[in-house]
């Protein structure tokens, strides 16, 4: 009888064993994807903030080269801005 008890606790720790290994891998995949879906949030709103920044520096009157070096977007982004902005 103590070895039929053993047999099946030995096989209940490996089918508890494989769903926390199961559970655990689930919860790092939605921890993974929960991150990357910050890291994205984060840029986009980085890149708003730098459009919002480029149209003031604009509409204020500086240069395309200072609107570039201060908003840190590029040439032809701040360009573009600023053909929107004229027309």
């Amino acid at each position: 009888m103590t070895i039929l008890y053993e047999a099946v606790e030995e096989k209940m720790t490996d089918v508890i064993e494989e769903y926390a290994a199961r559970k655990a891998e689930a919860v790092a995949k939605e921890a993974e994807k929960a991150v990357k879906e910050a890291e994205e949030k984060a840029a986009k709103e980085v890149q708003a903030n730098r459009i919002e920044l480029a149209k003031g520096l604009l509409s204020d009157g500086m240069s395309i080269e200072f609107t570039v070096r201060h908003s840190k977007l590029s040439e032809a982004e701040v360009r573009e801005l600023a053909s929107k902005l004229t027309a």
